[in-house]
């Protein structure tokens, strides 16, 4: 959980948090309301989730908030571009639909590495298609 790894951002939970606090950043630059228990929180820290609870958690409140945002854009919301300074300084201006994707994929990458982290461990995650996951939700 906390060993350093060779793949992510250094162990399974700093990749895991990190992975959330993108979609957070990301969130608040398309001006999504963010709960009220996260509204004041500065900088997510992997130390303030000791466990894999403390992270599901915390996944579940910004997918929360998450859920509700998209359930309230229109096509021209979509479509209205956002601007994101990145900490390196890059400056993005995207679409809103293309910039959700990009976290999508951001997401897609760290939760790979994880698998990946998991494998070598011998926790092997199992299959992770999406055509695996669209069946398991019929």
């Amino acid at each position: 959980w906390l060993a350093p790894q060779t793949a992510g951002r250094g162990s399974i939970r700093d990749t895991l948090v990190h992975q959330v606090a993108g979609m957070r950043v990301s969130f608040i630059a398309w001006g999504g309301p963010l709960p009220p228990e996260e509204a004041t929180r500065k900088v997510v820290d992997p130390q303030d989730f000791p466990d894999v609870a403390a992270v599901r958690a915390y996944f579940r409140l910004m997918d929360g908030a998450f859920q509700a945002f998209l359930k309230g854009l229109t096509p021209a919301a979509l479509e209205q571009v956002h601007t994101r300074t990145f900490s390196t300084g890059a400056v993005t201006r995207l679409p809103l639909w293309q910039m959700m994707l990009a976290v999508s994929y951001h997401s897609m990458q760290h939760r790979s590495e994880v698998a990946a982290m998991l494998t070598a461990a011998g926790h092997s995650p199992g299959e992770l298609g999406m055509t695996t996951f669209l069946r398991s939700v019929e």
